[in-house]
């Protein structure tokens, strides 16, 4: 008897042990640390509507549907800027979603701060995932090799949404698009600074088009937004800027998109609302072509709160009428603080009053210096609401302007087309590293 008694005492002893060391691994602080010194801590997990940050000072921020929010506590030397990325990772690695700030401190150079990750979309299905940092710094960027481990707090049964088989045809107005391909785990043209290319965050989607226009083709209509759900709640939006030609490629009568990021490729199908814009063939009234706009010396800083001035009235270099909406075009800026091989090296505002109705775009047909060279850009966010009954200044920045004095511009205001698919991606094969073999 008293044999069994010790026994049993072991037993119970080694099952206490092993549940206090789970309970103690579901509940340690997971902690991510750089080369740098720098550090982030994972304080809080929350799922809803309402977020409500950790710690004796509260702040909380609201999402329009449940969303998942991380609440992380991030270190660095508080002389230099530093900036994290977040990405949540099925337990695979198949696919990855980067995380937005929903809530950022009361700094956003804060050295010691707790902040608020929301992510639109995570591995529903899945009893657990993980995220990954980098870190953007003036040392460089670092890819973390730690990962957190999350429990999912919306773990539970889902309803599937019924692919529709590919080709998939729909209509809008007169435009008829067909969806032929839709790959998931596509290569991406560039890398995010990662040592394996097969990791999910250099992986994108790729999708194959064919646009027509009263059953015309018409490749200069492309796609530049899309907007993909599933059935278990997950929403994830991704822009191509028309100008980064690797993300799209012509081939013969089709338009191929390559894009960041998808949902996961498991699920049985995503539903896509595509927009798709025009980059050429517009109409007189759609288009505005300004010459010598100056390019003015000037900080970074002061561009990026350029909306918050009230002198700008001073800055408008030229002002007109473009399909009925009133269209301002400031000063430009070279930027002083910068070297010179660095991006970006310059910005320019436009400002369209009122906003941009809904459905329609800005596109900027051409941008040429004062020796008609070609000017890259890409579009760098927008503010509005500067004034009472005001309209939205759109930022954008400026690659090679070293030595420029002037620009030339010609714009075009136009409307777009969306049009919604319900299909199963296709996994990309190994080798996707050649594209061609998924188109």
């Amino acid at each position: 008897m008293k044999i069994k008694i010790v026994v049993w005492s072991v037993v119970l002893i080694f099952v206490l042990v092993v549940v206090s060391g789970a309970v103690w691994w579901e509940l340690r602080p997971q902690v991510i640390t750089f080369d740098d010194g720098s550090k982030v801590t994972l304080v809080a997990v929350d799922y809803g509507k309402k977020h409500t940050s950790p710690g004796p000072t509260k702040h909380s921020f609201n999402t329009p549907t449940n969303t998942l929010v991380i609440w992380v506590r991030q270190q660095h030397d508080p002389n230099e800027y530093a900036n994290f990325q977040y990405y949540i990772y099925d337990k695979a690695g198949t696919a990855c979603v980067m995380g937005q700030y929903g809530y950022y401190g009361n700094n956003r150079r804060g050295a010691n701060d707790v902040v608020g990750v929301q992510f639109p979309a995570f591995p529903r299905r899945e009893g657990r995932f993980y995220v990954r940092i980098q870190e953007f710094g003036n040392g460089g960027q670092e890819l973390s090799d730690q990962k957190f481990s999350l429990s999912n707090p919306a773990h539970g049964s889902f309803s599937s949404l019924s692919p529709q088989p590919l080709p998939e045809t729909e209509q809008d107005g007169d435009m008829t698009v067909t969806l032929k391909k839709l790959v998931s785990g596509a290569k991406m043209p560039y890398n995010r600074g990662g040592d394996d290319d097969d990791d999910a965050m250099d992986k994108a989607v790729q999708t194959t088009f064919n646009v027509q226009i009263n059953g015309t083709n018409a490749t200069m209509w492309e796609p530049i937004s899309f907007e993909m759900t599933d059935a278990t709640g997950n929403h994830v939006n991704a822009m191509i800027s028309p100008r980064q030609s690797q993300q799209i490629q012509t081939q013969g009568n089709d338009v191929v998109a390559t894009y960041q990021y998808g949902l996961w490729p498991d699920e049985p199908a995503w539903k896509l609302r595509v927009e798709f814009s025009k980059q050429s063939g517009f109409a007189d009234n759609e288009l505005w072509t300004v010459q010598g706009i100056p390019l003015d010396p000037g900080k970074q800083n002061d561009f990026w709160n350029f909306g918050r001035k009230q002198n700008n009235a001073t800055n408008v270099f030229a002002e007109g009428d473009v399909d009925g909406l009133h269209v301002k075009i400031y000063r430009a800026r070279y930027f002083t603080d910068m070297p010179p091989n660095s991006n970006p090296q310059g910005g320019l505002s436009i400002e369209v009053d009122p906003s941009l109705p809904e459905g329609t775009r800005m596109t900027l047909v051409k941008l040429t210096d004062d020796q008609t060279n070609d000017i890259n850009y890409w579009d760098a966010g927008w503010n509005g609401g500067r004034k009472a009954g005001g309209g939205t200044i759109y930022h954008y920045s400026l690659q090679d302007v070293n030595g420029a004095t002037n620009l030339n511009l010609t714009l075009a205001v136009h409307k777009s087309h969306y049009l919604e698919f319900t299909a199963k991606p296709q996994i990309a094969a190994a080798d996707s590293s050649d594209q061609s073999n998924q188109q």
